[in-house]
């Protein structure tokens, strides 16, 4: 609206993320570097976590994401190892239905075919096979998580209302005013002629206006905007800081029906009439509860999970980390 007075395939991933747990695997060392490889970094229950693993699991986990430094990896790797000690302490099981299901609707969210997905998986140096794999332990470790974290998780009705009133101001809708104009296009460079001509135009509508004539046919027949003239110069709703400052000036000082004096902007002369004004308000809590429920949920759940490792999970098993 250019006369009108307002201020001027992703790449496929099929690697699965689930609650921001990065993927391990467990390759093999090739003999010749063995010696150098497999150090050992650390031990859980005197199992050995090995500087090839800590590798591969780097090359998985930072593969298009930022750096991460190697402490922060090995932490990653060994919560890892945890969680699948838990799986198989648990019996947690994972059924070829559940994996393909998970890859249909991978397939279906990325809108590829089977033929796709594997030149995807070639591209991250990934078998169809071996990304199954890495899906059942994800699955596993989900199914882990929920029976442990999830069913502990719960927010009430009263803490979704007191972060809604805690954060209201986020929430607050600025006033906002129904406005129709008529332009008389003059540029703000132009000769002092047309600068006349354009002021005794705008006079005349303005008079015009006074006697009684309809503003929206006024403005279907004499507006130079011709992208609102059609519509008898109706703009809509506008806030606060979308008009240009005249203009915004001029609207802001009128009541619901009024007409102000012609306003001189860059683009010409703008007869104004508003039409109606909505103060300020704030969006109803009936309509924000489920979104700020489930932030609060995420954040919770997250809480719980990090406790979870911390203080019950780290403390079942024996991790020692080499210096």
């Amino acid at each position: 609206m250019a006369d009108a007075p307002m201020k001027n395939r992703q790449r496929v991933t099929a690697r699965p993320a689930l609650l921001g747990l990065l993927l391990a695997a467990a390759l093999a060392a090739t003999p010749a570097a063995a010696v150098v490889v497999n150090r050992i970094l650390a031990t859980i229950d005197g199992e050995p976590v090995t500087l090839h693993e800590l590798n591969t699991f780097a090359e998985r986990a930072t593969r298009g994401r930022p750096a991460v430094d190697s402490a922060a990896l090995l932490e990653g790797l060994i919560t890892d190892k945890l969680l699948q000690k838990e799986v198989s302490d648990k019996g947690i099981i994972v059924r070829d239905e559940d994996i393909d299901n998970y890859i249909a609707g991978v397939k279906e969210r990325n809108q590829i075919d089977d033929g796709q997905l594997q030149r995807a998986l070639s591209e991250q140096g990934l078998t169809l096979a071996g990304y199954r794999k890495q899906v059942r332990e994800e699955v596993e470790k989900a199914q882990l998580i929920n029976r442990e974290i999830r069913g502990k998780v719960n927010v009430t009705p009263e803490e979704v209302e007191r972060y809604y009133q805690a954060h209201l101001e986020e929430y607050a809708t600025p006033e906002k005013m129904r406005v129709r104009h008529i332009l008389v296009r003059v540029p703000g460079d132009a000769e002092p002629s047309r600068i006349e001509a354009a002021v005794a135009k705008a006079d005349d509508l303005h008079r015009q206006l006074k006697r009684g004539a309809d503003f929206a046919e006024l403005a279907r027949q004499a507006s130079d905007d011709a992208a609102t003239a059609q519509d008898g110069g109706d703009l809509g709703w506008m806030k606060q800081g979308e008009m240009l400052e005249a203009f915004e000036q001029a609207t802001m000082a009128l009541k619901p029906g009024q007409l102000s004096q012609p306003v001189r902007t860059d683009v010409g002369f703008h007869l104004i009439k508003l039409e109606e004004r909505a103060g300020a308000s704030h969006k109803p809590l009936d309509e924000l509860a489920a979104g700020i429920k489930e932030q609060l949920y995420g954040a919770a759940l997250e809480e719980r999970y990090q406790k979870w490792l911390t203080e019950e999970l780290r403390k079942r098993h024996l991790v020692e980390v080499r210096p």
